[in-house]
């Protein structure tokens, strides 16, 4: 069964930017462009602003937008998911005892188990995955763990929600995280998963375009981040004695993005 929600969207927010080419002339730059003929002035290279993630939420750069796309989310409340350790070392040199900050647990979504529309447009979930502590701060503070669901469409363009997993009540993610594979380990089965149950009740969103935040950190990425869900501090606990020093990326610059958010918003300031 799936079950479908409404969330709100974002346009795809361009940043461009342009440098001007140093003169290579000892000439000081006024001189050498009398000098030179329109078809010997150098060319003005664009070059585009770094778009990274994550970031810093700071009010200073959110902008309420009213009426913004909806995103359409269709989660299936019963489904088989495999959790398997992302390795970035080399098994052969000992790797297996090695938790590199590029290394996570990820959960493997059958295919059309959950999707989302945006603008007309699918992006199916490949998987979820768990940071610590999170990726995205608000105001420079961390919540404990952050879990990235990655969705792609046909031609391969990414969306990724993100979502501040805080100490509470347990929620459905503590099912992956009671029981999670060691590196080099064997995957886990986890049988009549909800995935609608990832996503919190309350459907704001505040988003921005950035980019993947492990190697090869290619931009283009849409990203929704929501308010936080609860897991016990147990799951806490147990994420982060695999990643004793923590796998996640440093907050990136904005570079002048704006975060956009529904009149609704109320993340954690």
């Amino acid at each position: 069964m799936t079950d479908r929600r409404t969330f709100l969207a974002i346009p795809v927010v361009a940043l461009a930017s342009a440098v001007v080419a140093k003169a290579t002339s000892s000439t000081p730059a006024s001189a050498a462009t009398q000098q030179q003929s329109p078809q010997q002035i150098p060319q003005q290279v664009p070059q585009q602003i770094p778009q990274q993630s994550p970031v810093n939420v700071v009010r200073s750069a959110v902008r309420v937008q009213p009426g913004l796309p909806q995103l359409d989310v269709h989660y299936s409340r019963h489904v088989p998911v495999g959790v398997h350790y992302v390795s970035k070392d080399d098994p052969a040199t000992g790797g297996c005892s090695v938790h590199g900050t590029e290394e996570t647990e990820e959960v493997d979504v059958p295919a059309g188990a959950g999707y989302i529309n945006l603008s007309g447009v699918r992006y199916d979930l490949i998987q979820f995955h768990f940071h610590t502590p999170s990726e995205h701060t608000f105001n420079g503070r961390h919540a404990p763990l952050e879990m990235h669901l990655v969705h792609q469409d046909a031609t391969g363009r990414k969306l990724v929600i993100g979502v501040p997993l805080v100490e509470g009540a347990a929620g459905e993610a503590d099912r992956i995280l009671s029981r999670l594979p060691e590196e080099c380990g064997e995957p886990i089965e986890v049988e009549d998963f909800n995935l609608r149950a990832l996503l919190p009740a309350n459907p704001s969103t505040l988003r921005y375009n950035g980019s993947l935040t492990t190697s090869p950190y290619s931009e283009g990425v849409q990203w929704f981040l929501t308010v936080p869900k609860t897991v016990t501090a147990k799951s806490i606990a147990g994420f982060r004695s695999l990643f004793p020093d923590g796998d996640s990326r440093p907050s990136q610059a904005l570079n002048g993005r704006h975060l956009l958010a529904d009149v609704h918003w109320s993340g954690h300031w």
